[in-house]
């Protein structure tokens, strides 16, 4: 019981402090709600920005999925390319470098060579992720056409093979320097190098 009485008496002691406090406030030219509504409005942008950036990737990497389901795999890397948004990349690399890795046909060696550009460009961000996933990929692509990449180019038939080894080559001078990188991300890079070296 008295613990009930203790409870009415902070409560309306609370009350009274919060009406004169109220009262003290509005009488100054600035309130404490006044004082701190312009963080608030700040943080409001904020979260709305994020927000239409978050429904705009959303957006993309469900018309990304639709043409993965439909197995329309040409038309996802002219997507994707046409986009120039290196966090779809990001987000659907890890899948076509998987198909490269179980050597399904249904990423060709030109598709291969048109994402190249976008493969450079993941490789210089300053997101390790994005760089792990440029490594990933290249590492599929060179051990998915190890055969064709290391033959004598006089032999080659196929100008795709012959785009894409000198373009891999041109691009590893470029990037050379992540064998540097500590970790697994500088394994993979040395492991891109091991094989890049010998087709010199």
């Amino acid at each position: 019981m008295a613990n009930k009485e203790n409870e009415l008496a902070c409560a309306a002691n609370l009350q009274e402090k919060l009406v004169n406090s109220n009262n003290a406030s509005s009488s100054q030219t600035e309130g404490p709600s006044s004082k701190y509504s312009g963080f608030f409005t700040e943080v409001s942008k904020d979260h709305e920005t994020m927000s239409q950036v978050l429904f705009s990737r959303n957006l993309r990497l469900s018309v990304a999925l639709t043409f993965w389901r439909k197995r329309r795999t040409s038309e996802l890397i002219a997507y994707l390319v046409r986009m120039q948004d290196l966090g779809v990349v990001a987000d659907c690399l890890p899948v076509l470098t998987n198909s490269l890795q179980e050597e399904k046909p249904c990423i060709s060696m030109g598709c291969c060579v048109d994402l190249l550009p976008l493969i450079k460009s993941l490789l210089k961000s300053k997101y390790e992720e994005y760089v792990l996933v440029g490594l990933n990929w290249l590492q599929a692509v060179i051990k998915r056409w190890w055969s064709q990449l290391s033959t004598n180019a006089d032999d080659l038939e196929d100008g795709n093979i012959q785009v894409l080894k000198w373009q891999l080559i041109d691009l590893w001078k470029q990037e050379k320097q992540l064998i540097q990188v500590p970790g697994y991300t500088g394994n993979i890079a040395k492991d891109v190098d091991a094989y890049l070296l010998q087709l010199h």
